[in-house]
């Protein structure tokens, strides 16, 4: 798996980042660290703090990995050669992990959009980012970040609110085809903390699609052969809104997208930007 770190010099990144090493160290995925900066600053020069800060993410995500049989151990010298932009190459010494590299990366320029492009060029499989607690949901400086990220990310997207815990996770159904990928994440979600797993079936005028509650059913064996606790409830799409704006507490939201999704056609374009408005919680939106 390849995991896309997303943030900036503000207490909400820093949580997130810790939200990446328990991922990270429970995959052994691919993981990058990225920062954006304003687009005078199209250089990482070491006297800029953003710079400093994403520096300083990567040496924390190493000084957390660095147990015994962490694929990330810095452990090893050897001299690699690296493309140069212009053309050519140059052998440069550096430190590489026995299984496993953490890539830092800066950009500049608008900030939602620098941070999709370069989830879709590395071709990430999950991208995660920070933001504010409460109904907010911004990044300052940067208000609609977490909005235009989730809504135009073409990958999966863990959008972690500020010091909010999670013991339960609430994952919304509404289509038959779930990618095995998406059923392993929030697998991992709830074996770190140890949360519960909430089947949420929507329907529509309390109509539901036989095939979409015969996979409702198929996912909750599935999470209960590997020991999480499951529930199930159906409700219906009229009220989820409701759901999503007042009753998600210490939960994870989990919403699985995709072209046959009851919410794409019910809901306006922009939906998902709003519901993380609306969502007190932490979000993964799944694809």
């Amino acid at each position: 798996m390849k995991i896309l770190f997303a943030g900036d010099e503000h207490p909400y990144s820093a949580y997130a980042l810790d939200e990446v090493i328990r991922l990270a160290m429970n995959t052994w995925a691919d993981v990058s660290l990225m920062v954006v900066a304003p687009g005078d600053t199209p250089v990482p020069r070491p006297d800029v703090p953003l710079v400093q800060t994403l520096q300083s993410y990567r040496d924390l995500f190493l000084k957390n990995a660095d147990v015994e049989g962490s694929p990330y151990s810095r452990n090893e010298w050897r001299y690699d050669w690296l493309p140069l932009k212009g053309g050519g190459w140059e052998e440069l010494l550096v430190r590489r992990g026995d299984k496993r590299d953490v890539r830092v990366r800066f950009r500049s320029g608008s900030v939602a959009q620098e941070i999709v492009a370069e989830a879709r060029e590395e071709e990430t499989d999950l991208l995660i980012i920070g933001c504010t607690q409460g109904q907010n949901c911004t990044w300052q400086g940067a208000a609609g970040v977490p909005q235009a990220v989730v809504g135009d990310a073409d990958c999966s997207v863990l959008l972690v609110k500020e010091q909010q815990p999670i013991t339960r996770i609430l994952a919304c159904l509404d289509q038959s085809y779930i990618s095995q990928e998406s059923l392993e994440l929030i697998n991992q979600m709830a074996t770190i903390h140890q949360a519960g797993v909430e089947l949420i079936g929507l329907s529509q005028s309390g109509d539901m699609k036989k095939d979409v509650y015969r996979r409702l059913i198929e996912i909750g064996d599935y999470y209960e052969d590997r020991q999480i606790k499951v529930t199930t409830q159906l409700t219906d799409i009229s009220e989820f809104e409701s759901l999503v704006g007042s009753e998600l507490k210490q939960d994870l939201l989990a919403l699985w997208m995709g072209r046959k999704s009851l919410l794409d056609r019910v809901f306006p374009r922009d939906w998902v930007g709003r519901f993380v408005s609306k969502c007190r919680t932490s979000v993964l939106v799944l694809r």
